[in-house]
């Protein structure tokens, strides 16, 4: 994977729809896995706009871009808000113009619970960010991409997204939505914007960390999360940053309405 010329990946990240790549957007740009994958778009030339829900994070990921001589700014969202997804989507148009590569990655893991003591105010939560987040920014992206020329979409769900997962009823439905959003958004709108889904095993990242402690804190032991991965590990998020950028700005224009997984051989038939 390299960090080719913005004019480069413009066929590639326009469907063969433009000459020149100039615009991302990244949700949960305030994390590992989107900072990173920030961070990566920068590199190869694109103006990002990074959304999280923390404004001193999504302010660390622009840092990071700006001191390595790229362009960013921080934007603080809502992606379960419908006026603050327009409004993200807007503050693009308005700081860089018309997005061309929208990564669609923030989550909320919630609960860790059997299913009939889940709480149910947590499931609406997790719901509403994972799944209606997802919703809601293809929704407004979409026609801001489509006047640009056409883009790329890269959604993320989970290797929870494609197989059960006890304890987590909330984020294994929603990702599940995630997964069936992405290959229908896929359909409605080849060849002009290509959209795939990117399915991440357990990775080192806050989520995961709060997942272990959780479970140790209900007694339990965490050690089997590790146990279950064919690699052995956990993925690194540079690991899943830097492949969401390439499948954003770099993959063939004939990728599209893929489910990628890339967990470390957990989901492997």
């Amino acid at each position: 994977m390299t960090h080719g010329a913005v004019e480069g990946s413009a066929d590639t990240i326009n469907g063969g729809g433009g000459d020149h790549v100039r615009n991302a957007i990244v949700t949960g740009g305030g994390g590992e896995i989107g900072g990173s994958a920030a961070r990566h778009l920068a590199a190869r030339g694109l103006r990002v706009l990074v959304v999280d829900l923390d404004e001193e994070r999504a302010a660390a990921t622009v840092a990071a871009i700006e001191s390595a001589g790229g362009a960013a700014a921080a934007h603080v969202a809502d992606v379960s808000d419908e006026r603050a997804v327009e409004g993200y989507v807007r503050a693009c148009q308005e700081r860089f113009g018309a997005p061309h590569a929208f990564f669609n990655n923030a989550a909320f893991e919630g609960a860790v619970s059997d299913m009939e003591s889940y709480p149910i105010d947590v499931f609406d939560r997790t719901i509403a960010v994972n799944l209606r987040g997802v919703f809601l920014g293809l929704r407004s992206v979409i026609p801001a991409m489509r006047e640009g020329g056409g883009g790329s979409i890269l959604n993320t769900a989970s290797q929870a997204g494609v197989r059960g997962v006890p304890g987590l009823a909330a984020y294994v439905a929603s990702k599940h939505g995630v997964v069936g959003l992405s290959q229908s958004a896929a359909l409605e709108l080849a060849p002009q914007i290509r959209v795939n889904c990117l399915c991440p095993g357990p990775t080192a990242t806050r989520m995961m960390r709060d997942i272990e402690q959780t479970v140790r804190d209900q007694g339990g032991d965490p050690s089997g999360f590790v146990q279950r991965i064919p690699a052995g590990r956990y993925g690194e998020p540079d690991e899943l940053g830097l492949f969401a950028a390439w499948v954003l700005a770099d993959a063939p224009a004939y990728l599209t309405g893929a489910v990628l997984s890339v967990d470390g051989g957990m989901t492997a038939p």
